[in-house]
């Protein structure tokens, strides 16, 4: 069987890959000594990791160095998060270094790593559980020390982005021992208040400063809290488990107040603006509308408004030449059946009409005979007075004047005597 031989090159790059497909080479934690330590003007930093009997070559890229908050010299005893790598160019490996810390504070890191990743696979921090920011809160819990250029900077800036927004001030202490259990305590009253919404703040400091906003207990009181927290906690390049289990992080302190409050002076130039953009878009809005307006009033159909029915008019006209024209058809193919059936529709009509005239004539000679002149003519008489007709003897009087009238006329008498 004939042998198939690779470059070095080759096997360097099989061996990398290898490393690559390695999840627990991807993020390991050692700790160690550094010697050799070689910062390269670039910005990155080369050295050894040791311990009393085995050594690693390292390097930290300048990204991940700029990050570092002590000097770094050889001697130094720290505790490091990196990947594992193989440099293909002469087949040795060696740490991709991402994170570095003094032993000591190093063990801190690590705790605060281990709380982090334990959370987050509870699902402390996923988006899905934030709540939503206020845009316009009427009230705002500030919890932070009594005492401090961290709460007076969020007083300020609320104050000149939204002064009519009520700001009440909570003191908490942000370090010592056991600090984490009052702040959770006061963040669950806090709660129960109903405020609009929260600021945790404090200012920057050291990770063992920090390490009470690491806590568990904190970190859970936040996730059941109803109302939304903002987390002003250290510098931007501060992290802590409060920051990823709020609701929304800000870098600083006075980013978590412009996060909380509107700018009310931003507000008042945008709704300026917008004002004159509505202006503009009615003012060509009007403008259009009314050339549309002459359009229409100088335009040929409101002149001549017959045009907008002639048509229909020709229309209707030819439909009724169609409809005669038809008519017409059928009565001349039906003219032999539609003449009879029109003569015993005459007869018929002509027999109603002279029923209906015999029926009128008895009605006539109903009426005639009750008719007031009909009586007359029989020798009654109507008498009136003061055109009332007289009904009773006993509504005249001697001297009355009264009308009687007769079939053919009226005599006007006066009354000699009443006998009753």
């Amino acid at each position: 069987m004939e042998r198939k031989y690779i470059s070095v090159h080759s096997l360097n790059q099989y061996i990398k890959a290898r490393f690559q497909q390695d999840v627990q080479l991807q993020n390991v934690y050692i700790k160690g000594e550094v010697s050799n330590y070689r910062p390269h003007p670039s910005g990155h930093l080369y050295f050894t990791l040791k311990d009393e009997t085995s050594r690693v070559s390292a390097i930290m890229f300048a990204s991940s160095a700029k990050k570092i908050k002590f000097h770094l010299e050889n001697g130094m005893h720290v505790l490091v998060q990196a990947r594992v790598a193989v440099y293909e160019v002469n087949g040795t490996y060696q740490l991709n270094v991402l994170r570095i810390d003094q032993d000591g504070i190093g063990n801190l890191y690590l705790a605060f790593q281990q709380l982090k990743d334990k959370l987050e696979k509870e699902g402390l921090f996923d988006q899905k559980y934030k709540k939503e920011i206020p845009r316009f809160p009427h009230s705002i819990a500030v919890l932070s020390a009594k005492q401090g250029s961290a709460v007076m900077d969020v007083i300020r800036t609320i104050h000149n982005r939204a002064p009519f927004i009520n700001v009440v001030v909570f003191p908490i202490p942000v370090q010592g021992e056991n600090a984490f259990i009052t702040i959770s305590k006061v963040l669950k009253e806090v709660d129960r208040i109903g405020f609009d919404t929260i600021i945790l703040a404090r200012g920057g400091g050291s990770i063992e400063d920090l390490m009470n906003f690491n806590n568990e207990l904190l970190a859970r009181t936040i996730f059941d809290l109803k109302t939304p927290l903002i987390s002003g906690i250290g510098h931007e390049t501060d992290f802590t488990i409060c920051d990823f289990v709020s609701d929304i992080r800000a870098v600083t302190p006075t980013g978590a107040a412009i996060i909380a409050t509107p700018d009310c002076k931003e507000l008042k130039r945008k709704i300026f603006d917008d004002k004159k953009k509505l202006i503009s878009v009615m003012d060509k809005k009007i403008e259009l509308e009314k050339r549309h307006l002459n359009y229409l009033t100088h335009s040929y159909i409101l002149k001549n408004p017959e045009q907008l029915y002639a048509n229909q008019l020709m229309k209707v006209s030819q439909l009724e030449d169609n409809l005669f024209s038809k008519i017409k058809l059928f009565e001349q193919r039906h003219q032999q059946n539609n003449t009879i059936l029109i003569q015993r529709l005459i007869k018929a009509i002509h027999q109603k009409i002279d029923y209906q005239n015999y029926k009128l004539r008895i009605q006539i000679e109903k009426l005639d005979a009750f008719s007031p002149l009909k009586i007359l003519s029989r020798g009654y008489h109507l008498v009136y007075k003061d055109n009332h007709m007289i009904k009773s003897i006993n509504e005249l009087e001697k001297n009355d004047q009264i009308s009687i009238q007769m079939n053919d006329g009226q005599v006007l008498a006066s009354v000699k005597q009443v006998k009753k």
